[in-house]
């Protein structure tokens, strides 16, 4: 985007006096639409439009009005606008009641009637207009009419269930009587004969169901008996699902279908594994061999197998090196600082030969360009990176910077110093 320059305060004026001349009168969107530049900065030397314009002494131009429609207010209506807009409605045929006129949108009618007129229905009146019919009241039961509607459904054969019959009538009679089957009892109606209830289950459809199961192909217990019917049913009816499944003549399934693993099945497993040399168990069989045995060794001892001795940790071998032993090495100038004793003693005693040449030679202060140099060399052939947080400032200190050092430790010769014993 080009960079718009920047006017002085003179050039601006005479730019709004080029536009007056040229428009007549100079408005903010037509200064920015027509001078780009003199609309930004304008903002620089002048503390508003209007006082540009006044400097500049040319006239700013006023908005134009607002096109739309005009609200309505509360002056504008009066008692003969009520009157005609009604007139209006009526002739054209749509309703001037009150719910008619709100839900339609004439909310401003209704409290200019109100205001003007004295209310909806003096503006009515005055306008000529017939009232709106009323809707018939709603029907006010009572007890008569409850039982007289609850017969009447009777007797034209519709369902008197609760909830088959009218809401309102239900409704009615819970509110009247207390409850649906009291209003029943007092139309003389039965209610166990309009109750949409199923018949209980016999002990001989509960033992058809059960040879139905099994004649299917399906193992009969409490997963597959349940979509068929109620357990609780079958428990109360049999005492249990296994009594019921006797009592159908079906020897019942004692054991459960995703049990996997047996006694047996554990020994066989155990021996298979040992035959292919897998000493190890899967969780499976190690859940298993605890529930069955108590555990490995007793289920191995079951399956004939020997019991695999427990390998006998590797001790650490301690560091030959005592504390005062390393410090006198370390502070021999011609240290080995490769040498596996020297760092086992090292990462023994301090957690890094970094930390215990700080510690001996008082943290770094006597550091000097080849102890530096072998120190990086000994840190690399250990497979450590950069610098660490103890050599970093001698290392910058001596040779300026850590890539120096660590460049300077690259190119030095690989002699491998005696260690001081």
């Amino acid at each position: 985007m080009q960079r718009q320059p920047r006017l002085g305060r003179s050039e601006v004026v005479a730019r709004l006096r080029a536009l007056a001349a040229k428009h007549g009168a100079v408005s903010p969107r037509l200064l920015v639409t027509q001078d780009v530049a003199a609309a930004r900065s304008l903002r620089i030397h002048f503390p508003s439009f209007a006082m540009a314009c006044r400097v500049a002494g040319v006239d700013v131009a006023r908005p134009p009005p607002r096109r739309g429609l005009r609200r309505s207010s509360r002056a504008a209506w009066s008692n003969n606008r009520v009157v005609g807009e009604l007139r209006r409605l009526d002739a054209r045929g749509a309703p001037t009641g009150w719910a008619e006129l709100m839900q339609g949108g004439q909310g401003a009618l209704v409290r200019a009637a109100a205001t003007h007129a004295g209310g909806l229905q003096q503006a009515r009146a005055a306008a000529g207009i017939e009232p709106p019919e009323r809707r018939p009241p709603r029907k006010r039961w009572d007890r008569a009419a409850i039982v007289a509607a609850i017969r009447a459904e009777a007797r034209a054969g519709k369902p008197l269930a609760s909830s088959k019959a009218p809401q309102r009538l239900v409704a009615a009679a819970r509110w009247h009587f207390g409850s649906w089957e009291a209003a029943l009892a007092a139309a003389r109606v039965d209610p166990g004969a309009v109750r949409l209830q199923r018949p209980p289950v016999t002990r001989d459809e509960v033992i058809a169901r059960i040879r139905g199961l099994a004649r299917g192909g399906a193992v009969v217990r409490a997963a597959t008996l349940r979509p068929v019917v109620k357990l609780d049913t079958v428990r109360a009816l049999f005492g249990s699902i296994e009594a019921a499944v006797r009592e159908a003549g079906i020897e019942p399934v004692l054991t459960h279908g995703n049990l996997k693993w047996t006694p047996a099945r554990v020994i066989d497993e155990l021996q298979a594994r040992a035959a292919r040399g897998e000493p190890r168990l899967t969780r499976g069989l190690q859940r298993a061999v605890q529930l069955y045995f108590g555990g490995a060794p007793a289920a191995r001892a079951a399956a004939g197998l020997l019991v695999p001795r427990r390998r006998a940790r590797r001790r650490t071998r301690a560091t030959p090196w005592p504390r005062r032993r390393l410090q006198r090495a370390l502070r021999a100038p011609a240290v080995d600082l490769a040498d596996p004793e020297l760092v086992a003693a090292c990462i023994h005693h301090f957690g890094s030969v970094t930390a215990a040449r700080a510690a001996v030679r008082g943290q770094g202060r006597r550091w000097t360009r080849s102890t530096v140099i072998a120190e990086l060399r000994a840190r690399s052939r250990r497979g450590l990176r950069g610098l660490g947080r103890l050599l970093r400032d001698p290392a910058v200190r001596l040779f300026g910077s850590a890539e120096a050092a660590l460049a300077a430790a690259a190119r030095a010769p690989r002699t491998r110093l005696s260690h001081v014993r």
